[in-house]
């Protein structure tokens, strides 16, 4: 009906048609902000049980609710097109409000999700794991499966959606590379583990490729973990970590410190050159890191692909108890040899 309005009042002439748009943007952005508390409350009452405990219809409504922000956005973008006098804090209110529906709708999609498949994703990357397919299998027949409903969401919320569930699983599946709970022990176990990764990273391509995800910068993340690993000469695994370095501008030394604990690494002397292939990105995080040219470009480069910055590192824990554990059966056996022995009765 709004639509309708401004139509004939601008086709009659520009003045009463930039009026009607100023009005009708200013009492559309007051009902956007009621509709985004009705929508707060609607949420709350969900999670906190009072409207009952019906998950598919929480995920249809929730879904419902989303669908109703697009033609909404469009006009309110139709009536600050029509006028550019139109009241800027009306557009600002108006577009926050939508985008607050849009984005809340999206995290409770996207939680309900994880927490279907969080137990999955603590099956990965231990030893029986390197010959078992179903963890991943199971996470990705789970993925598939709620993706039924929530393709009835509308873009462009929806692609909003699959690039929020593509980076957590990603994610989650860093987080289990690196706590380090497989440690390679041999050139064929290198292999394996690493035909593991590539193979299940590129399974999560295809998955999400399917599903229409906007994030394909994502996908390398594991191929290239995975080379990192099978490659066997310093000079091949330093170019490897050169470009993983430079498609993941968050990388820290302490990650790929973890790959090669993983890979079995253990000369110091090689760590350290594979190490110094990692640029000190840290520097540009700190105090003064907006004098350097290229420094802004390269912050938005890192927020915008931010992916191992949520990605802790616990691998280093285990290779310290490991290390002390070796100091302590060292120590053991050197006071063994001091030990009076008992003699020999004939």
């Amino acid at each position: 009906r709004l639509q309708v309005d401004l139509e004939r009042s601008a086709s009659i002439n520009q003045s009463l048609g930039s009026r009607v748009a100023q009005c009708s943007l200013n009492g559309l952005a007051d009902f956007l902000f009621s509709f985004q508390r009705k929508v707060e409350m609607f949420h709350e009452g969900m999670q906190s049980g009072m409207l009952g405990d019906n998950e598919d219809g929480y995920v249809s409504r929730t879904i419902a609710l989303v669908n109703c922000c697009p033609p909404f956005r469009g006009f309110v973008q139709r009536c600050a097109q029509w006028d550019s006098s139109v009241a800027e804090n009306s557009l600002q209110r108006g577009n926050k409000s939508l985008d607050f529906i849009v984005h809340h709708g999206v995290k409770v999609l996207s939680e309900r999700l994880y927490l279907h498949v969080r137990p999955s994703f603590e099956r990965l990357v231990k030893r029986k794991w390197l010959t078992n397919t179903e963890p991943y299998d199971q996470i990705e027949f789970l993925i598939k499966e709620y993706f039924k409903k929530y393709h009835r969401m509308d873009s462009p919320p929806y692609q909003l959606l699959v690039a929020e569930v593509h980076h957590r699983v990603v994610m989650e599946y860093l987080r289990s590379v690196m706590r380090g709970r497989i440690i390679c022990t041999s050139l064929k176990m290198r292999k394996r583990m690493a035909g593991r990764l590539r193979d299940e990273g590129r399974r999560i391509k295809v998955l999400f490729k399917d599903l229409e995800s906007p994030s394909s910068w994502l996908d390398s993340a594991l191929s290239h973990i995975s080379e990192i690993i099978q490659l066997e000469d310093v000079p091949s695994i330093q170019m490897e970590v050169g470009v993983l370095v430079r498609e993941f501008p968050d990388i820290r030394k302490k990650h790929v410190s973890a790959i090669l604990n993983i890979r079995g690494t253990t000369r110091q002397s090689e760590r350290q050159e594979i190490l110094n292939v990692v640029k000190d990105i840290e520097s540009i995080d700190g105090p003064g890191s907006g004098s350097g040219p290229g420094s802004g470009a390269l912050s938005r480069l890192t927020r915008d692909r931010a992916l191992f910055s949520e990605v802790p590192v616990t691998s280093e824990v285990h290779c310290l108890n490991l290390g002390l554990s070796r100091v302590a059966l060292t120590a053991s056996s050197c006071f063994s040899t001091f030990r009076p022995r008992p003699r020999k009765t004939r």
